[in-house]
């Protein structure tokens, strides 16, 4: 017997579905069409949810989320890839709402371009920049030191003061074994600063703010590691 309305025996018409008896009756009515089957036996020709447009339209837009950031980029893209997959497929499943899907694909191709973007530009501003042309690559020797970093010792202190002094005509003082020695300890206990005696370890002469100082350590050491003060024994 085909689907539509029949007495079930009961005297109500009751829609029989061509295999059963469904609950829905016709109170009333007089035999029916299959043209008139109630809502629910009919049901079936409703649009279904549009689960998967939804579903992949989220993972697109959290895929869009990670995409933008640099450190995550590699995640969002993988994520956005699922999101436009998804949509796609539930673009065509059949009787399904489609702007989700078409939603959530558009979003997955923007999204990916713009965290290539971003990328892109979280790259170029972490690249290492040019030279600044007005900025010497070398110092001048006066200033910038050559010894190691810290403070020197007070032998390296001796031996570049005993340099800068032979290299202005002074030799008198080779003849005392421990007189360098004597200044360089000197220098060393000084108040003067590792950057100044960095520099006069080096042989170099020291300008700027701490050169009358240098000039003043200078002087008292020379009195202290040489009482006679001619370079005598």
């Amino acid at each position: 017997m085909n689907a539509g309305w029949y007495d079930d025996g009961s005297g109500r018409q009751r829609w029989w579905d061509g295999e059963r008896w469904t609950d829905d009756f016709a109170p009333g009515q007089a035999a029916a069409t299959v043209s008139s089957a109630p809502a629910g036996a009919l049901s079936g020709s409703k649009g279904s949810a549009p689960v998967l447009g939804f579903v992949g339209l989220g993972l697109a837009v959290l895929g869009t989320v990670l995409a933008c950031i640099p450190a995550a980029f590699g995640i969002g893209v993988i994520v956005l890839l699922a999101g436009f997959v998804v949509s796609l497929i539930g673009l065509f499943r059949k009787g399904a709402t489609k702007w989700p899907s078409i939603v959530g694909m558009i979003l997955a191709v923007v999204g990916g371009a713009v965290g290539t973007v971003v990328l892109i530009a979280s790259l170029v501003a972490n690249l290492p920049g040019p030279l600044d042309p007005t900025t010497p690559t070398d110092a001048p020797s006066t200033s910038t030191p050559t010894t190691s970093e810290g403070r020197p010792s007070p032998e390296e202190i001796a031996d570049g003061f005993a340099a800068g002094v032979r290299a202005g005509g002074v030799t008198e003082y080779d003849d005392m074994p421990d007189f360098y020695p004597c200044v360089g300890q000197f220098l060393y206990d000084s108040d003067l600063s590792d950057e100044t005696l960095r520099i006069i370890a080096a042989g170099e002469i020291v300008t700027g703010a701490e050169r009358d100082a240098v000039v003043e350590a200078s002087y008292e050491a020379t009195l202290t590691c040489d009482p006679n003060g001619d370079g005598s024994h």
